[in-house]
Parts: structure tokens; sequence; C-alpha cells
């Protein structure tokens, strides 16, 4: 028996049941404690046995409660992880549900574009078996076609103005003559060119069937359109001048080509008379009568562009015929009858001098202008070389080089270029010559085509300067690289 058990049997009854509450005895030890009670006499074992497994099941009972607390929040951490998981589970079956519907509209897309491109192929192959089908066109039949179909058609205006008179006629091509559309500056130039208020400029299409032939290689400069686009407007005169080969002539037919106008170039000399261009009475169908010249047919021709060329060439006195012409709204007798200016007639001259002659020898042979014929010309537009980034281009479109041997060769030329102005050169070469330049480099060596090409075409006096040029700027081994 244990020491603590018989201290427990010396005390009272009463005391011994509070000790036995204090000590906290277990249910396990409940039969140890049994065996010492029943060994006193008189002692109610039974009593102190309900006391002490009250207490150990009141003790036990509160270890339970703090157990079953744990549990509890353990249960609710679990809960909410729970819920957590549950809400995540949810938001990715929304973005699985998205993403396939998604699917399924690009497959039905995919579907529809395969439908469509299955319908365009049958459409295709069927045109290409009609086409196979279809007889070949002669362009010269449909051209005749075409020329017979518009002759029928102003056969009876032709008909009724072969008894008119002239101021008949001038009424009625004056209702007939009229640009057939107008189109912005940027469709027809490939050039923005905006008025003062920020409006796009627009040029008038005469839709004339003869105007020259468009080059797709002419670079157009918005300060040369604003000046045609001017010239339009107001039926002005305007002169082009500046040295040879800077685009003056070329100009002229271009905005002739784009616009769909009739172009006429008169070319003078020392020896042009007013019989060469105005007209002069000559023998028709046996009968003598005045018949135009070139200037004369233009003049009454609506939308007609008229290039002098060379003009300071020509005798100023035989050039004073021109002065009642192209005063604005003329009207005048030659030849027994009225020539007035047809609408939209215009007239552009052209020199190298600006009018003024040349007394360098660089231009031999032009004269000074008498200013009353110069006075008729409402602006001088004086013609520059282009600037290099502009040249290359042209150059590059011209001749199909690279960009690099077109720069390589602008930049020599350049050179030359400034030569003329000490005086060690005589003559700028032009653009003309580069072009020849370069494309003389497919057959022919480096110094032979600069020989043939530039040196050949100066005077005596440059020959050391050009050699000078040559040997310093031009690269044989670049030029052969870019080949």
């Amino acid at each position: 028996m244990s020491a603590r058990l018989s201290g427990l049997l010396a005390l009272p009854t009463t005391m011994l049941i509070e000790a036995v509450k204090s000590a906290g005895f277990a249910p396990q030890g409940s039969k140890a404690l049994d065996s010492v009670l029943l060994d006193r006499e008189g002692f109610d074992a039974a009593k102190v046995r309900a006391v002490c497994t009250g207490g150990a099941s009141s003790a036990s009972a509160a270890g339970a409660a703090a157990d079953a607390s744990v549990a509890k929040q353990k249960a609710d951490d679990a809960a909410g992880q729970a819920a957590q998981a549950i809400q995540a589970a949810r938001a990715v079956a929304h973005g699985v549900t998205t993403l396939n519907l998604r699917i399924d509209k690009l497959a039905t897309d995919l579907t529809s574009a395969i439908d469509a491109a299955g319908a365009v192929a049958s459409r295709a192959e069927a045109a290409s078996l009609a086409a196979q089908r279809v007889p070949a066109v002669d362009p010269a039949a449909v051209s005749a076609a075409v020329a017979s179909a518009v002759a029928a058609a102003i056969r009876p205006i032709n008909d009724a103005l072969a008894g008119a008179t002239d101021t008949v006629k001038a009424a009625v091509m004056t209702v007939l003559a009229a640009p057939v559309a107008q189109e912005t500056c940027l469709w027809v130039f490939d050039v923005l060119v905006m008025d003062r208020q920020g409006q796009t400029l627009t040029v008038d299409l005469w839709g004339y069937p003869d105007s020259p032939p468009v080059d797709p290689h002419y670079i157009w400069t918005e300060t040369l359109i604003r000046h045609f686009v001017l010239a339009q407007r107001t039926g002005e005169n305007i002169w082009l001048g500046g040295p040879k080969s800077t685009g003056k002539s070329e100009a002229v037919k271009q905005f002739a080509a784009k616009t769909e106008r009739a172009f006429t170039r008169i070319n003078f000399t020392k020896h042009t008379s007013p019989e060469d261009f105005v007209g002069a009475v000559g023998l028709v169908n046996g009968a003598t009568e005045f018949v135009p010249g070139d200037f004369l047919r233009a003049f009454v021709t609506p939308g007609a562009v008229i290039l002098l060329d060379e003009i300071s060439n020509a005798d100023p006195a035989n050039l004073a015929v021109l002065n009642s012409l192209l005063e604005p709204n003329s009207h005048v007798n030659i030849g027994g009858r009225v020539w007035s200016r047809a609408a939209g007639v215009l007239v552009m001259g052209a020199d190298n001098t600006l009018g003024n002659g040349d007394d360098s020898g660089r231009y031999a042979g032009t004269r000074s202008m008498n200013s009353s014929l110069l006075d008729r010309f409402a602006r001088v537009i004086s013609f520059k070389y282009l600037p290099e980034d502009t040249e290359v281009r042209a150059l590059v479109r011209h001749t199909n080089c690279t960009e690099k041997l077109a720069r390589h060769v602008v930049k020599s030329i350049n050179l030359a270029r400034a030569k003329v102005d000490s005086g060690d050169i005589v003559d700028a070469p032009s653009l003309r010559q580069l072009i020849a330049f370069v494309r003389a480099l497919d057959l022919l060596t480096v110094r032979e085509a600069w020989d043939t090409t530039i040196a050949a075409k100066q005077p005596p006096e440059s020959a050391l300067a050009l050699e000078a040029i040559r040997m310093a700027s031009i690269n044989e081994n670049l030029i052969g690289g870019e080949l």
C-alpha cells in the first residue's frame, strides 16, 4: 500500500472525502481506493467512490470540451478553405466555358471562310473556262469600231458647223469646251498640294485622246505644280527659264500628259518666221486660202497646252505677232478670220536665258527678248538642277541602278557643276548625261562611258577640270561592285 493511501486511512471520513476530491484520483485508480476504503470499518465506500468518480468525470469533461473547441476551430478553418476552393473551381469552370464558346465561334468562322474561298475558286475556274471559249479580241478592230462610232456621233455637229459663221462656230465650241473631270493634285501627280485655307488643290482633266504619254519616272515638285494650277485658274501665260536639261520642256509636256490635254511644241530658231507657226496663204484644193500654222490650230483647241520652246533663239521682230494673241480674251484677225483663244488653252515659253540672251557663249544664238513680249507672261519661273536626293531618285527610276551607284555619280557630277561658276568648266553636265553614263556602264568601261557621255560633250577648255574630277571622285571599284 502506498504511503499516500496509508495517510488517507488515518483521516476522518469528512476530511477523507475532501482529500479524495482535492487529490483528483482518476477513475482508473478506483480499484486501489476501494481496497483501502473497505479496510476501514463502518466507512461508506460507495459514497467516497461516487465522489471520486464524479471528480474524475468533471476533469475528463473539461478536457473533452477543450478538445472539442480545438476540433471545431479546425473544422471551421477547413470549411473556409473548402469554400475558397469551391469558388476557385467555379471561376476555372467559367473560364473553360468561355474559352470553349470562343473556340466554337472560331471554328464556325473558319468553316465559313473555307466555304467562301471554295466558292471564289469555283467562280474563278468557271471564268477561266469561259475566257478560253471567248475568241481573241483584235485591238485594231476595236479601235476602228470606236473611231467609227465617234465619227458617226459627231457627224451631225460637223455638218451643221460646215456652213455656219465664225460667230456660231465659236459659240458652239464654247458650249462643248470644258474639262471632263477634276481630280486632286495628290491623285494626279502623287503630291499633296494645299491652298492657304488648307484645302486640297484640284486640277482639270480634259480627256483629250491624243495627249502625250505619261512618263512614270518623272518627279514632280510641289512648287512646279502650284505654278501650273495657278496658270490653269487664271489663264495666264508663264515663262520657264534655266540651264539646259533642268526639265523645262519635259515639265510642260508631262503636265499636258497628266491632265489629258492636247500638246503642241513649237521649236524656234533664228530662221523661224511668223508663217512657220502662225500660218500663211497657200493652195487648198486648187484655191488660195489662209492655212493656219501649228500655233493657231492649237490656239483654238480647248484645253490645249502650247510650248514655245527655245523661243529666245528667234528674231524678236518675228515674234511680235504673238503679242496680241497672248493678251487675255484676245480676238485677232489673221488671214481673214478672227481667232480667239479656246477655253482652257495654256501658253508657256521656255528658254535657257529667262528671255535675257546670253553673253557667256554657253547658249550661242540666243537673243534678248522684246520687253513687250515678256510682259505677256505673268510669271518667269527659274529652273535649277534638282536637289541631290531628288536627282538620285530620278536616276534610279530611269536606269534601275542601285541608289548607292546613283548617289556616287550625282555627287561627282555636282562637283563638275560647281566648277561652272568658277569658270573651270564651260557647261554643267545634265541629268540626261547622267542617265546616258549609267546606261553605258552595262557594256562599256567606266572610262569609256565617262569620255563618251560626259567629257566629249564639253569644249576643250573644260577637259582638264573634268579629268581631274573623274580621277578624284569616280571610284571604279565601287561602280563595278554595284553593277
